[in-house]
């Protein structure tokens, strides 16, 4: 029996999806099938919103590329819960195609979004999940309440964001 060789796998990319607009029907497909057909949304305004997306303010949509097709994605929001809409900005539609799950690709993805809005000034962020608590504790997320979706129940979490370098400053001495 002869071994299959083992081909390098493609570095994973993140790049903004304002660059890649030719992937936008691809975000709105993923996040329709995942979270919208099951809350009374439509698929034309779900891809309103990836349509929307730019790299300097909400909603910033960022997507993951391996081997030149979309491999996962992840949104900076100013809203994702009408229960919590004094929160603000929101780590929303965080989604890694099934056949790359496991590879570290939502880390990434979580870490990248994390940087950019620290890079838009804010100090922390939220988000609802269902199902995915411990992946986010890994990345030291906390749980800060319990809350019902339209999924069942969920934890609201919020990450502390670091103070960019740029906006730091000395210590009065």
């Amino acid at each position: 029996m002869t071994a299959k060789p083992m081909v390098a796998a493609t570095p994973v990319t993140i790049e903004y999806l304002e660059k890649l607009p030719n992937f936008i029907s691809i975000c709105a497909s993923w996040t329709f099938g995942q979270w919208g057909c099951q809350s009374n949304g439509s698929y034309e305004q779900t891809r309103g919103e990836f349509e929307a997306a730019t790299q300097n303010s909400m909603p910033l949509t960022l997507i993951a590329i391996e081997n030149a097709l979309p491999v996962g994605m992840v949104t900076l929001a100013d809203r994702d819960f009408d229960g919590k809409s004094h929160l603000t900005p929101w780590l929303k539609s965080l989604f890694v195609h099934p056949f790359h799950r496991k590879k570290g690709i939502a880390t990434l993805l979580i870490e990248r979004l994390e940087h950019e809005a620290s890079r838009l000034g804010y100090k922390s962020l939220f988000l609802i999940t269902e199902d995915a608590r411990v992946l986010y504790e890994k990345s030291s997320w906390q749980a800060i309440d319990c809350v019902q979706t339209p999924y069942g129940a969920a934890a609201l979490m919020e990450k502390t964001l670091p103070t960019p370098p740029h906006l730091r400053t000395a210590a009065p001495g």
